[in-house]
């Protein structure tokens, strides 16, 4: 079984890796991982991920995304397609 924190706070983050390592005598495993929340930085920048981390850390990318359930209502939507469509020679 796998438990994923999103820790924003660092002395949040040491008290509870304290709490944590108690139990690493009954098999518990800490794993750290920093991952990057576009939506942390308002920048226009892109973030390239290599092959080989997407490859080891698909998982917790998938579990990461954001996602809003009217987003393909949206005039976004529309303006990302388009984005997309150009990109890939469709238009």
């Amino acid at each position: 079984m796998q438990l994923i924190i999103d820790i924003k706070n660092d002395s949040v983050y040491d008290k509870i890796i304290q709490l944590l390592n108690i139990f690493k005598n009954d098999g518990v495993v800490i794993k750290e991982t920093k991952m990057h929340d576009p939506l942390a930085d308002k920048q226009d920048t892109k973030t390239v991920l290599s092959d080989e981390y997407i490859e080891k850390n698909w998982r917790s990318l998938v579990l990461t995304k954001r996602s809003d359930p009217d987003y393909y209502k949206s005039e976004q939507y529309k303006i990302d397609r388009a984005i997309d469509w150009e990109e890939r020679g469709k238009i």
